[in-house]
């Protein structure tokens, strides 16, 4: 995991880091100067992070409707550093929101119900914004048939309000943040909810929905009303 980190951190700068692993770590804050692991460190490099931060990982649930149920779909309970937590899920959601397949000429497209990047914008945010000393709950996905919830624990940060989310900016996890931003994760630092709307509007979905409480923020992502769904054979463009 730690290799990944430099080798990502390398791509991002276009150079490569001429320092020692542990002097990487330590620049970060993943280490103190005394060798000892931070929580950051153990939520980005850890073997176990749910071994000391149950709360740390990411549960998915799909339900068959639009409403929540006893029964469901699927469920997949993600654990590990959360560079592969994020990894894992994004693999589970790739499947899930899969639409229709189109052909042009000879070459297939893919489709999504959602467009992906604003989900993973949306979740990225969720893990790296939630409030960690919240023991027994874990970032939650929930996939209904008409939206894509997903649940952060803790209330919005400092400052920040449902009003000023999109101008303001703050991290609350601020070591965890830049260490995802470094790893690639993050495009730009304090974009995220910008790009959330932006991408949502291009593919003619309604502008994301926030909801906030002093126990969870809710990030909703609904499908457009009304959208052609794309065809499964298109002529080949010239």
């Amino acid at each position: 995991v730690i290799a990944d980190y430099i080798k990502r951190r390398q791509e991002r700068v276009g150079r490569e880091i001429n320092e020692t692993p542990h002097q990487v770590l330590r620049s970060l804050g993943a280490i103190t100067p005394d060798g000892e692991i931070t929580v950051a460190g153990i939520l980005l490099f850890g073997k176990d992070p749910q071994a000391f931060l149950p709360q740390s990982g990411v549960t998915y649930v799909r339900f068959h409707g639009k409403e929540p149920q006893a029964g469901y779909a699927r469920r997949e309970d993600m654990t590990g550093a959360l560079a592969r937590i994020i990894e894992k899920i994004g693999q589970v959601l790739v499947v899930e929101l899969r639409g229709e397949s189109i052909m042009r000429g000879l070459k297939r497209e893919d489709h999504s119900i959602l467009p992906l990047q604003a989900v993973r914008e949306a979740l990225v945010n969720a893990i790296s914004h939630r409030e960690y000393r919240i023991g027994g709950r874990k970032v939650e996905v929930r996939q209904y048939e008409d939206r894509l919830e997903i649940i952060s624990p803790g209330s919005l940060p400092a400052y920040i309000t449902l009003d000023n989310m999109v101008e303001e900016h703050f991290s609350r996890n601020s070591r965890v943040v830049k260490g995802l931003y470094e790893w690639k994760f993050i495009e730009e630092l304090g974009l995220g909810v910008d790009l959330i709307y932006s991408l949502m509007q291009q593919e003619g979905h309604p502008p994301p929905e926030f909801k906030a409480d002093e126990k969870t923020v809710v990030v909703t992502l609904r499908r457009g009303v009304g959208i052609v769904p794309p065809l499964r054979f298109a002529p080949a463009e010239d």
